[in-house]
């Protein structure tokens, strides 16, 4: 074991074992060795014997001992102590020294440690343009192959879908082409090439093209039985599960999905399994199936508190949260979704604090505790605009904007603005079939055109308002963004489930005992669509007029 693993040391003593080494090479490998197997709880220490292999390596121009050093250094930096400006500078003095000496192979290395540095605090501007700078020095293929494959990464991170596919697949044709110069696919091309369609198909679902996502998904498939991999067939899988949940296919999605889970099972697969889990969960969620929704929920905790997988444990229990929502145990949700909210907090997941606040308001509503639940949402609004912000700040999501905004509040409002729009374009005119004498007609297009025209009158509005009056459009500028976030997520999701659930009536045989099922289902997302459009007309109403009931105003204009 390394010599910062002994329970006390210090740095003198180590000094003095290091030196009865007759290498001076071998020196610098036990520092830096050491320094790695020390904890950070004592990164000073860790920090000093880093900097005495620096020195070293200095000494006696082991160029290979350098790098190492500096790479250790900024490790610690980075890591330990948190000290991102140091840490650079060390990676930074790698790319000086091997620029120096006109060693592109290590200049390569330091500037794609950079890189990766930058991508993992979400400075994705420099990531990219550290992982341009490796491209542009004579690394080998494998590296360029490596930093594409990252490019689309940081690329999809941004949701700069294109330039993410073009990146994967710049890195798919470069790995073809080294194939071919070797006349065969070994088992790491066969494996960069089924990670590669992973990605592309990941990408191709989260800009709803499914089609093109599948065909990724199945070379997956391919590719991973071909090399006998279960982890590939696993990751293909929950892709393809994923796929036939976007097309509404719930049952096709379960299948893919409990293939998966067997997968799973039989290579004690844990995290993957936690995910799957809670994904049957959110799938018998969206058919209404409570009962089995809540049983797979339930697994999913159980396996990632088992396994301590904290950054998975808030989206279970969300998960079961939001289940006990829908079945009216509103005393079961909240204790479920305080632990999920506690802790993202401590694992800095913002995504699910948002979440979590937001289920939180409603169960909190539900109950009757109206403070709770105004403080539940205000706290999601912070966090919604805490997120926004952050992707505002990114260079390439900046250039998603439509104008330059004058001012933080407007910024909140015209992002929102964006968002509804873009949602509205994808949406359709959706027509739903009567069948057992039930017909369930859904028409949203009256509430768009209405919520589009006061959003215009704001904009004029907004124009001509002056300083005195800015509290009062900044309490339309929330109105409307609830209006929006209704709009865009509250009436998505019941219409995927009629849809999947007219999938399931047996049309040859009226008298299958699912019909009731899924006739019972039709009611309960009825009366949820209709209950979304009340909530839209108040908002409208007390926006326009002041007043808080759902009943229409005269049209005076």
């Amino acid at each position: 074991r390394s010599l910062g693993q002994v329970e006390k040391f210090n740095v003198d003593s180590i000094k003095a074992i290091v030196s009865k080494l007759s290498s001076d090479t071998e020196k610098v490998k036990t520092y830096i060795n050491t320094a790695t197997g020390m904890s950070c709880e004592d990164s000073t220490n860790k920090l000093l014997i880093a900097n005495e292999a620096k020195k070293l390596a200095e000494a006696i121009k082991w160029h290979e001992g350098v790098y190492k050093a500096n790479r250790k250094l900024g490790e610690i930096y980075f890591s330990c102590l948190k000290d991102y400006p140091k840490a650079f500078d060390a990676f930074e003095d790698n790319v000086r020294f091997a620029h120096k000496y006109d060693d592109t192979i290590n200049e390569a290395i330091a500037l794609e440690t950079m890189a990766k540095a930058y991508q993992k605090i979400s400075q994705y501007q420099k990531a990219l343009e550290y992982y341009n700078k490796v491209l542009g020095v004579r690394s080998d293929a494998d590296m360029q192959m490596g930093v594409l494959a990252d490019m689309g990464v940081v690329y999809n991170a941004i949701e700069d879908y294109n330039e993410a596919l073009a990146t994967y697949k710049n890195s798919l044709r470069m790995l073809d082409s080294v194939a071919a110069a070797k006349h065969a696919k070994d088992i790491q091309d066969t494996l960069l090439t089924a990670g590669l369609s992973l990605n592309i198909g990941d990408i191709y679902l989260a800009m709803s093209q499914p089609d093109k996502a599948m065909e990724n998904y199945d070379k997956v498939q391919l590719l991973s039985i071909a090399i006998n991999d279960t982890y590939l067939q696993i990751a293909g899988l929950i892709g393809i599960g994923k796929t036939y949940k976007l097309k509404t296919n719930y049952l096709e999605a379960i299948k893919q999905y409990q293939v998966a889970l067997l997968k799973c099972r039989e290579i004690n697969e844990f995290r993957d399994e936690v995910k799957i889990l809670n994904e049957l969960a959110n799938t018998y969620h969206d058919m209404f199936v409570y009962d089995k929704a809540l049983l797979y929920a339930d697994s999913s905790l159980r396996l990632a508190e088992d396994q301590s997988y904290l950054d998975l444990l808030p989206k279970s229990y969300i998960t079961s949260g939001n289940i006990y929502i829908k079945q009216n145990k509103f005393d079961l949700a909240v204790p479920a979704l305080q632990k999920a909210l506690t802790i993202a907090q401590k694992n800095s997941g913002l995504d699910d604090e948002r979440d979590a606040w937001m289920s939180l308001s409603i169960a909190y509503g539900n109950k009757g505790e109206d403070k709770e639940a105004l403080e539940a949402f205000k706290n999601f609004i912070t966090i919604r605009d805490s997120i926004s912000k952050v992707e505002k700040e990114n260079e390439f999501i900046k250039r998603a904007l439509e104008a330059d905004f004058r001012n933080q509040k407007m910024k909140d409002s015209l992002y929102q603005q964006g968002i509804y729009e873009r949602t509205i374009g994808r949406q359709k005119t959706f027509t739903y079939t009567s069948f057992a004498g039930l017909i369930l007609v859904v028409l949203l297009t009256f509430f768009i055109y209405r919520n589009y025209n006061i959003q215009r009158k704001y904009n004029e509005l907004l124009s001509r308002e002056k300083k005195g009056h800015l509290a009062h459009i900044e309490a339309q500028s929330n109105v409307l963004s609830d209006i929006a976030h209704i709009q865009a997520h509250h009436v998505r999701g019941p219409v995927s489930t009629i849809l999947g659930l007219v999938q399931l009536f047996n049309f040859d045989d009226p008298t299958d005992p699912i019909n009731k099922e899924v006739i019972e289902g039709l009611g309960v997302v009825t009366e949820k669509l209709d209950n979304v459009v009340k909530e839209v007309i108040i908002k409208e109403n007390k926006l326009r007029y002041g007043k808080d009931d759902d009943r229409p105003m005269p049209n005076n204009s």
